[in-house]
């Protein structure tokens, strides 16, 4: 059988395709002309040049291969709407239309749990072990999620029994060892004392080590039951936010104490007001708080993963201590806390 990638040169993308060729997959990636490509080379797969931007690429990238696994997005708490809806939903729909006029029997997307998400200044949302029947927000207040969203439904849309078969694929809080995204953003706002906790009460959610995320999306390949459906997909456990983050920074080789908490239509209000100066300004770099960031700090989620168990047959197996003992091994071999940081 033969897959496509998009994303193959990120963290969870390059998890993915260890996991195809070792099951005997032949493999082509999308990958740009400034990827670092060197694994992806070590692994034997085929480079395909292009990005989402590229719709030559995306229309050629499907041709002659039986699945396509979507990870390539545009991810970010910041951006133009424009730039959201252009990468996650226009690439993905000629991707899709590309899938169908070239015969590809399955079309993988990898969404997020945060389309669920919702905030404004008058609440945060507590989401405890949701199901995939919790409905998106009416009215997004970042345009990543809305692009997300967006994305998603298009993806099922295309769904046909006798035709291209799809399935959405949310994780939460992906982890784990070589984790150059977002990892190093969190280590650096810990170092620089700006990593602070919103809101109060117990925040907790449920993280999905990188190698449960990989065999999800492996399931999910030619299992009867996917077709036309989303699966949230995590590590079966909940934990508290900040407890999840302090044994992040633990095995980063960063010591960090919560302290204080700021109360949560505070930190509201004075990231809605960075959001706005900075669009006035026409900043191209995010303020140091955003509304996403907020919801992410203050906000409860868990969601459930009865649904993957049932359909997929999914079972997470990564132990979340061995997953902090290998992220603090790697860091140690890639040069230790300082060499972490410079991929902020």
């Amino acid at each position: 059988m033969k897959a496509a990638v998009t994303g193959g040169t990120g963290f969870i993308g390059g998890k993915l395709v260890e996991a195809l060729v070792r099951e005997g997959f032949e493999v082509r990636c999308l990958v740009r002309e400034t990827s670092d490509t060197r694994k992806l080379e070590g692994l034997g797969v085929e480079l395909f040049k292009g990005d989402l931007g590229d719709s030559e690429a995306l229309e050629k990238l499907p041709q002659g291969v039986d699945v396509i696994f979507h990870l390539a997005a545009l991810v970010s708490d910041w951006g133009s709407k424009e730039d959201f809806f252009r990468y996650n939903v226009d690439a993905t729909r000629t991707l899709l239309d590309a899938s169908v006029s070239s015969g590809v029997k399955r079309f993988i997307h990898m969404s997020s749990s945060t389309v669920i998400w919702k905030s404004d200044f008058w609440n945060i949302h507590n989401l405890i072990d949701v199901d995939e029947t919790y409905p998106y927000r009416e009215r997004y207040n970042d345009n990543y999620n809305a692009s997300k969203a967006e994305a998603e439904r298009l993806v099922l849309s295309y769904n046909k029994p006798d035709g291209l078969e799809t399935v959405v694929i949310r994780p939460s809080n992906v982890w784990g060892a070589g984790d150059t995204v977002i990892l190093p953003r969190v280590a650096m706002a810990a170092k620089k004392g700006i990593l602070i906790p919103m809101g109060s009460g117990l925040r907790t959610v449920t993280p999905c080590h990188v190698n449960n995320l990989a065999q999800s999306l492996l399931l999910a390949v030619e299992n009867k039951n996917a077709p036309g459906n989303i699966y949230f997909i995590n590590d079966g456990i909940k934990i508290g936010y900040m407890d999840f983050i302090d044994g992040q920074l633990k095995a980063s080789g960063i010591e960090w104490k919560p302290g204080f908490s700021i109360p949560y239509k505070v930190a509201y209000a004075l990231a809605a007001s960075m959001e706005a100066v900075f669009k006035l300004m026409k900043s191209k770099k995010p303020p140091v708080l955003t509304r996403f960031a907020v919801a992410a700090l203050a906000g409860s989620r868990s969601y459930s993963i009865a649904k993957a168990r049932k359909d997929l047959g999914y079972s997470p197996s990564a132990d979340m201590a061995r997953g902090f003992k290998e992220m603090e091994q790697w860091i140690k071999k890639i040069g230790g806390t300082e060499a972490l940081l410079k991929h902020v």
